[in-house]
């Protein structure tokens, strides 16, 4: 069986909607709460800079590296 067709797990960029920080590139399914404000932050939720949806196997996530750390 082939891996064609087959839809990957898609990673975003998760920024705290109170407070606007940078949490993590993450599965669009995940929940987490703030370091900073304490406020939970979801794929409903989160503060979008823009729409950027990634594989989380992808070699792109490299361009974000300074983010992370």
């Amino acid at each position: 069986m082939s891996g064609k067709g087959k839809k990957k797990p898609l990673q975003a960029k998760f920024i705290c909607r109170e407070c606007g920080r940078f949490l993590a590139w993450a599965l669009i399914s995940a929940e987490m709460s703030c370091p900073y404000c304490g406020a939970w932050v979801t794929e409903e939720n989160r503060k979008r800079d823009y729409e950027v949806y990634l594989p989380a196997d992808d070699d792109q996530l490299v361009l974000f590296k300074d983010e992370v750390e």
